[in-house]
């Protein structure tokens, strides 16, 4: 799948979605559980993905299919309340056995006991309310997009760009990004390069809490050359929001929750 070059130009900072080297790994594999999950604004079934890292050598996908998961939230006045803990589970992914409602302002965060009583737990994290895209724009081979941000608090964004071309998938990548400590613009811009006449862009775009953020600047800088949405969740050595409660050490992984908004336009 071929590479787009992705400007950002939004008024902060944001981590390119560029080439970096390879990292060879050298140090001693020890088996670690990792932990995925991003749960947005929306009513949906809620999915988290449980597994155990593998050597950089093993080719296999190592499910935890045993594993006991809890959602919980807790609203303005601190009250905490279960949310589920009904998931249907495949291959090491456990999904939300009905739909869930979430409420913008209140926590959440999961719990998940293995079978010999380790409990993990992730932060909890505010769901934040969704950043409107507001238009998309092309000039030449670029499309600019215009998204519109509080200028009382400074967000934190993960993106993904799908490009449709003669009606198959020809990019699909991702980004994050934050604004600047002190928000002087409502209006931000991000502007995409390579575009043709024909194509087809969806912009996808999650507003998410710090600790997520930091968790998906380093999956991005850890994709390597060719950055896809399929290699998101490979359990590489990657610190997130999820700890280990048995042991109080800090666990692999991360599970966030998000305001999510997105626009599809033809060009």
């Amino acid at each position: 799948m071929k590479k787009l070059h992705i400007y950002i130009t939004l008024i902060g900072l944001f981590t390119l979605i560029g080439c970096v080297e390879d990292i060879n790994p050298n140090f001693e594999f020890e088996e670690q559980v990792f932990i995925s999950g991003l749960m947005t604004h929306e009513d949906g079934f809620v999915s988290i993905q449980v597994q155990k890292t593998v050597s950089v050598t093993d080719t296999t996908f190592s499910a935890v299919n045993d594993a006991q998961v809890s959602l919980f939230t807790k609203d303005a006045s601190n009250t905490v309340s279960l949310v589920s803990n009904s998931f249907d589970i495949e291959n090491g992914t456990y999904t939300t056995s009905e739909m869930i409602t979430p409420i913008i302002g209140n926590i959440y965060w999961i719990e998940v006991m293995l079978q010999d009583e380790t409990v993990f737990i992730s932060e909890e994290e505010v769901l934040t309310p969704p950043i409107p895209i507001m238009d998309m724009v092309k000039n030449g081979n670029t499309v600019t997009l215009s998204i519109t941000g509080p200028l009382d608090e400074q967000n934190f964004y993960l993106f993904r760009i799908e490009i449709i071309r003669d009606g198959i998938l020809f990019s699909d990548e991702i980004g994050v990004g934050l604004d600047r400590i002190i928000n002087e613009n409502e209006e931000k811009f991000l502007t995409i390069g390579d575009i043709n006449d024909g194509d087809t862009v969806k912009a996808s775009l999650y507003n998410i809490n710090y600790s997520t953020f930091q968790f998906y600047s380093n999956v991005v800088s850890n994709l390597g050359n060719e950055p896809e949405v399929s290699a998101l969740f490979l359990p590489i050595n990657l610190i997130g929001n999820i700890k280990n409660i048995t042991t109080n050490e800090v666990a692999l992984g991360n599970f966030g929750v998000a305001g999510f908004s997105v626009m599809t336009q033809d060009f």
